[in-house]
C-alpha cells in the first residue's frame, strides 16, 4: 500500500475480509504522512448527492451549493476512503469515471463545473469479497482495472491476541482466550452454518467491544465469559445458536454460565471510568 501511494497518480481498491483493517491502514499513512483523511460509507441507498453536494438554503433563504465530502476532497487534496464500493448504486460508480481516469477530474452537473485533483489528493476504496459477502455486487473488470487493487487478509490470530492486549490494556492471557472463543465460533459456522447471518458473525470488531468492556467492568475469567455472552449470544433470536455460544464460553472460560442467575443481580454501574467508557461509545 505504501508503494502504491508514493506513485500518488493511481486510486486504490482494498479487498479483504471485513475487520481485516483495510480503513485502518489508509487512516494510519494518512497520519503519519500528515494528510487529512476522509471517509464515505456505502450502502444500496447512497445518494451521488453525497458524493457531489447539492444546494441547500442560507441563513438568508438564498440557495447556496454545498459541496460534499467527495469535491472538498479534490479541491483541499485530502485523502478518502469509499467503503464498501461494491454496495454504492450505478450512478455513484459511473460519476467515479472521469476521476479515476488519467486526467483525474470530477465533472459537477449542479455546477456545470470540471474539478481537477489537487496534486495530494488520493482515493482509496474498500470491498468484502462479493462471493462470500451477501449483497455485494460484483464491480466489472473495467472499472476495477482502473484502481491498483490489493487484497488484504485476515489478521493473524497472535497479531491479533497482541492488538486486544495492547490497544485495549488487557491481560495476554485473556486476549488469547478471547481470540480461541472466536476461532471455534467462525469455525462452528463454517461447518454447521448455524451463523451465516450477519447477526451472529463474530469479528475482530466484537471482540474490541467485549475486551473494552471487560476492561472497565471485569477482572475475571467469570467476569470475561458473562460480557462475553452478553455481547455474542443476546443478539441471537435462535435458542440453539444461544447454547452454542454458551458452550464455547464455558469450554474456553473456566465458568459455569447459568443464565438463571446472570440477570438476578441489577447493576448500575457509576463513577469517572464508567462516564469515560460511555464517552468511547462502544457500549
Amino acid at each position: 500500500l505504501a508503494r502504491a501511494i508514493f506513485v500518488g497518480k493511481y486510486p486504490v481498491l482494498l479487498q479483504g475480509p471485513t475487520s481485516s483493517g483495510k480503513t485502518s491502514l489508509v487512516q494510519y499513512l494518512a497520519a503519519i504522512t500528515g494528510h487529512e483523511f476522509v471517509r464515505i460509507n456505502n450502502h444500496e441507498h447512497t445518494d451521488l448527492q453525497e458524493y457531489l453536494g447539492s444546494y441547500i438554503t442560507d441563513s438568508n433563504g438564498r440557495l447556496v451549493f454545498h459541496e460534499g465530502a467527495l469535491v472538498k476532497a479534490i479541491r483541499n487534496g485530502q485523502w478518502i476512503v469509499l467503503d464498501e464500493l461494491n454496495l454504492a448504486p450505478s450512478d455513484v460508480l459511473e460519476a467515479l469515471n472521469r476521476l479515476l481516469d488519467d486526467n483525474r477530474e470530477l465533472y459537477i452537473p449542479e455546477l456545470r463545473e470540471v474539478v481537477r485533483a489537487h496534486p495530494g489528493f488520493m482515493l482509496f476504496a474498500t470491498q468484502n469479497p462479493p462471493n462470500i459477502y451477501g449483497g455485494r455486487k460484483m464491480l466489472s473488470r473495467a472499472f476495477r482495472n482502473r484502481f491498483v487493487e490489493i487484497h488484504v487478509d485476515e489478521i493473524p490470530e497472535d497479531e491479533l491476541s497482541t492488538i486486544l492486549e495492547k490497544r485495549c490494556k488487557i491481560p495476554a492471557s485473556y486476549a488469547k482466550k478471547m481470540v480461541d472463543v472466536m476461532k471455534e465460533l467462525q469455525l462452528y459456522r463454517q461447518s454447521s452454518k448455524v451463523f451465516a447471518g450477519k447477526q451472529g458473525y463474530i469479528t475482530p470488531r466484537d471482540l474490541f467491544r467485549w475486551a473494552n468492556r471487560f476492561r472497565v467492568f471485569g477482572s475475571s475469567y467469570e467476569d470475561l465469559a458473562r460480557d462475553g455472552y452478553y455481547l455474542l449470544a443476546e443478539r441471537l433470536r435462535d435458542e440453539k445458536e444461544r447454547r452454542v455460544v454458551q458452550e464455547v464460553l464455558e469450554r474456553h472460560l473456566p465458568f459455569n454460565l447459568a443464565q438463571n442467575e446472570m440477570y438476578n443481580l441489577v447493576y448500575f454501574p457509576s463513577g469517572p471510568e464508567y462516564e469515560a467508557f460511555l464517552r468511547t461509545s462502544v457500549c
